[in-house]
Order: structure tokens, then sequence, then C-alpha cells
């Protein structure tokens, strides 16, 4: 790989915010005439992540998640979902908690995770985790979700190991009586990666904000979310320099301007045909036990006030006195019989909502579609072009042409990911099963330009949910029913399998 083109002398030491150039880059990768690949700085590195990794559930059916909005693995797709909810609800108080583990694995040849067409890059040791928890209290709600991708990428000879944290913190309330939905809150994203000798680290947050429109009763949800990008310098630990032409350099590695992730927009529809109903009017337990309350003081307000008026028709004074001890000594017997009959009557009220949510029916066929639109953004590379320094973005080249094929930016234009999915109980209460597919939309640019492949790759996905037990820890909480889910993903160059725990509903 030729020199860099010169810049401007930057000082610049270990642990050092890398330096903004003040004007943004017109291309990330430039072409010498011995056909390899430079990069110039100041250039930018694009994170967006092309391949699905998510919650169970929305990997199952392939990302196509923004209309369902529920439950913990809505988090990832909706803003608004922590206020969402589901048909089982039956607590003025609800906690949901969920976490899953997935390895990405090449079962034929190497993981091209990139989908860049690259024959040269080896990913190896995936790890992808995540975990969340949902806290609900009457229509307010509170979320959050957090997953970590670790991968290793071995390009010509240099060992990396990346590792991709994304972070969610919403909070979401409900209106007219759960029929719209409104969420709102940040998303961060660290970026850590180690190689010989130093480590970059990467740090940004943004707003987003989303909405669920279901109404009641209705067999149809919409729902749409946006996220701000995230553009962000980096950290870099010892064995950072400058040259004597002022680029930044980490072991061995021209060092980017700064780390782009671009806005989002996700849209989505859920459809749902069958007996279960999808938009079940919420009945908020707490106005329930507020009004029995009311009742029951209602009541108690009649009976003093009838003590009251038995004693203004006394007129001796120590007589008055004798019967208002009588009088409050039998108030204070019916207040205690109060206290017992009114803790039985919520716990009827109770038993009457969960037989209501138990009572639905299972049977059902839910069909849901989205579009993910990623953001264009300045000229750049992937992390993968990053850490292969332009030298690890050849590709195979189709069948007639001659020169090497290349990806030499990312980013450049807004990218369109639509996506379906598929979910159904084939035995009810016990096994859930969803298919879905979604496109990874191309974000590269290639060269020479008849390199160009089609819009992305498809992929195909399956998942399942079988259910459990139902214990209360020994009367520490309510009763909570587990369930174990998987899933596949499956695309060419790519193969992706998981298992979670949650909740079932």
């Amino acid at each position: 790989m030729t020199g860099a083109r010169a810049r401007r002398a930057t000082g610049l030491g270990a642990c050092t915010i890398l330096a903004l150039a003040a004007t943004a880059p017109r291309a990330a990768l430039a072409a010498p005439p011995d056909g390899g690949y430079d990069l110039v700085p100041p250039y930018v590195v694009d994170v967006t992540q092309g391949p699905l990794l998510a919650p169970v559930r929305v990997t199952g059916l392939g990302g196509a998640y923004a209309g369902l909005a529920e439950g913990i693995a809505g988090l990832v797709t909706n803003a608004a979902t922590p206020a969402v909810r589901s048909p089982s609800a039956v607590r003025f108080v609800d906690v949901d908690l969920d976490a899953s583990l997935s390895k990405p694995v090449a079962l034929f040849g190497k993981n091209d995770f990139a989908n860049s067409g690259s024959v040269d890059t080896d990913y190896s040791d995936f790890l992808y985790l995540e975990a969340g928890a949902i806290l609900q209290i009457g229509s307010f709600g509170v979320g959050f979700f957090g997953d970590l991708l670790r991968y290793g990428l071995d390009m010509g000879g240099r060992a990396t190991d990346v590792t991709l944290g994304r972070y969610h913190l919403l909070l979401a309330w409900t209106l007219l009586e759960g029929q719209l939905t409104l969420g709102g809150g940040a998303r961060a994203t660290t970026l850590g990666i180690g190689a010989a000798d130093t480590a970059l680290t990467m740090l940004g947050a943004a707003p987003e904000v989303g909405i669920l429109v279901r109404p009641s009763w209705a067999p149809f949800r919409i729902g749409a979310t946006y996220r701000n990008g995230v553009a962000t310098s980096a950290s870099v630990g010892p064995g950072a320099s400058v040259d004597e032409h002022g680029t930044a350099r980490a072991a061995g590695l021209v060092l980017p301007q700064r780390f782009v992730l671009p806005w989002e927009v996700e849209v989505g529809a859920a459809l749902q045909v069958g007996p279960r109903p999808l938009n079940p009017s919420w009945v908020d337990p707490g106005a329930d036990e507020r009004a029995l309350e009311a009742r029951y003081a209602t009541r108690r307000a009649a009976r003093r006030a009838a003590i009251e008026r038995q004693l203004a028709f006394v007129a001796d004074p120590a007589s008055r006195d004798a019967l208002r001890r009588t009088l409050l000594a039998d108030e204070a017997e019916r207040a205690a019989a109060d206290a017992v009959d009114l803790e039985r009557d919520r716990e009827d009220l109770a038993a009457e909502r969960r037989a209501r949510a138990d009572n639905w029916p299972r049977e059902h066929l839910l069909l849901l579609l989205e579009l993910l639109v990623t953001g264009a953004g300045p000229d750049a590379v992937h992390i993968e072009g990053f850490l292969g320094q332009g030298a690890g973005s050849a590709t195979v080249a189709p069948a007639g042409t001659a020169s090497p094929c290349r990806a030499v930016a990312s980013g450049e234009r807004a990218t369109f990911s639509p996506r379906v999915g598929v979910e159904t109980e084939p035995v009810p209460q016990w096994l859930q099963m969803r298919f879905g597919s979604y496109l990874e939309a191309n974000r590269f640019r290639y060269e020479p330009e008849s390199c160009t492949p089609g819009p992305g790759r498809l992929h195909l996905t399956f998942g399942a949910d079988v259910r459990l037990f139902s214990t209360t820890f020994w009367d520490l909480v309510p009763p909570i029913t587990y369930k174990l889910g998987a899933y596949a993903d499956l695309a060419p160059r790519y193969q992706s399998f998981g298992l979670g725990v949650g909740v079932w509903h």
C-alpha cells in the first residue's frame, strides 16, 4: 500500500481524541496506478451492521417487528415499546426480563459478515449476547436493552478483536386507553478495536422516538420509529503516533477522522387473523382497584355520618361519650371486616383479569411487514475496509470481468431493507413458531462499477419458543411462566444460530 497524502501535522498522544478535519473527504479510498487502494486521511468509518442480530423473536421474524412493538424484543425496533401492554398483562405493575446468546458460524466456507463479497477476510470467534428489561406501571413504561457483538478479524495477517455494543434506554406512555403509545429515549453505541500494541474505543449516543397505533379490538397495528445518527471520534490507547506528513497512525493503521452510525427510520405493520385478538382493550388494574377502594371508603364515610347523627340526639354529655365509645368500637370491628373483604375483592379482581387473559383463544396467524431505511453519510469505508486499510476489499470478479472487483466505499447512499415475518402457535400453550425473510441492503460502492451486485443479500430466518415451567420462586414474585427460544438466520456466506430464555405470554 502506497503512502497517504500529506496533511497538516497534528499533535496526537496516547489516549487523545482523534483530530477532526475541517472538511469531509471526497473519497474514502484512492486508487493508485498499481491497482492497490490507499486510505486517504481524513476519512470516515461506516459502522452500519448488515446481518440482523437481535432478540430471538425479532430475528425469527426477519426483523419485521416495529409494527408489533411488544415485549423486550420490541425495544430494538420501536421506541414506543416500553408502555405497550401485551394481551396477557393483568397487573398494574409488571416486569419483563429476557436474555439470549447466539453464535454466527460458517457452515460452508468463510462467514462474509460484512457482505462485501471478500474472499480474503477471515471472520472468527463470533459471540452475540443480549439482555433487556421492561418495567410497566399503569400507562407508563421504562425499558432498557443492551447487546454486545464480539468477533475476530484477520486481514492479511493482521489479527484484530472487534467489540460492538448497542444500548437503548426508553420511556413511553399509552394514551386513549392504550390505543396510542408514544415513546422516546436514547440509543448509545460503543465500538472497541483491539489490535497489536494499541486499542481504539468509540462511544456515541443520539435520541430516538417511536409511535404505535393499536385500535382496540382491531386486527392490525401500525408502528414507526426514528433514530438519529451518531458521529463520534475515537480515543486511542498507547501506540498512537503522527508521521512526518501529519497522518495519525496506530498499530500500522491510518486512523479515521470519525466513526458514523447513520440515522434510521423503521416503519412496520402487523395483521393478525384467527380467533385470538391482537388488540383487546387493556383493563387498568389500578383503575379497577381505585374504584373498589372508593366504594369501601364511601361505605365507611356513610357509617361515620350515621354515628354523628345518632350522637346529635343525645343531650347528656356523659351519655353521649358512652354512646360514642360503643359506636366507635363497633365501627372499628366493621372497618377490620372491611379490610378483609377489600383484600378478598382485590384478589377476585386479579383472578378475573387472569381468567380473562388465560381464556383468550391461542389460535392465530400473525403477519408482519416492515421497511428499514438507513441513511446516507459521507464517503466512508466499512470497518472491514478500515482494518484492512483497503487491502482486504478484494471480491470475486463476476464472469467475464478481467480486473478484480473491490469494495472501495460504504454508506454513500440511503439503503432500504424490506422485511416480512409470519408467526403462529401450532401447539396451543406449548409451542410458537415463526418464519421470516429480510434483504440485507448492500452499502458498498465497487470499482469497477460493473462489479456492483444487486440491491443486497436475501436472508431466510426461522424461530420457535417452547413453554417450560411456571414458578413464584418461593412466593417472592407473582407466578411467571418461562420459555426457551431459538432461531436460525441463513444467507449466502452467512449463518447464525441462537438460544434465549424469556417469559411466556
